[in-house]
């Protein structure tokens, strides 16, 4: 997958391209951020039709069936296509997040391209802020992967 900007010679954009356009090295970077990151529960990358491009181990399943990752990209994809109608609605500008708050966690929505979403769940508990910071500490090892 290529980087819509990419100029030859800049590192940081090589280093995203190579991230994002291997699944199983997202797969990786998404599992360490789940066993890095307290608050993580769960780490999806989805496209924006709703198939799942990677994930944690423990969101995969085991068998691959009905599974975190299968039933929360459909929903991602949903939510995200939500969040933009009704900021665009409300002329609020480009869609940065889509953050649900529940009483046992959150679950946010983070467009990474304009084919590619973020999936992130928190551990049991986690309130709203340290959640934000949470997810923006997984898309950060997404964009700037260390090898």
């Amino acid at each position: 997958m290529s980087a819509p900007f990419h100029r030859p010679g800049t590192r940081s954009l090589d280093r995203t391209e190579i991230a994002l356009g291997d699944p199983e090295f997202v797969g990786r970077l998404l599992q360490r951020a789940c066993d890095e990151i307290y608050e993580v529960g769960h780490a999806v990358m989805t496209s924006r039709d709703g198939l799942v491009v990677a994930s944690d181990t423990a969101s995969a399943g085991v068998d691959g069936g009905d599974s975190v990752a299968m039933r929360g990209s459909a929903m991602a994809a949903a939510a995200i296509g939500i969040g933009d109608h009704f900021t665009g609605l409300l002329h609020q500008g480009r869609l940065q997040s889509t953050v649900f708050e529940a009483d046992r966690g959150c679950v946010g929505v983070f467009p990474v391209s304009s084919t590619l979403l973020l999936v992130v769940t928190s551990t049991p508990g986690v309130n709203l802020g340290r959640f934000n910071a949470a997810a923006k500490r997984v898309l950060g090892m997404l964009l700037a992967p260390t090898y």
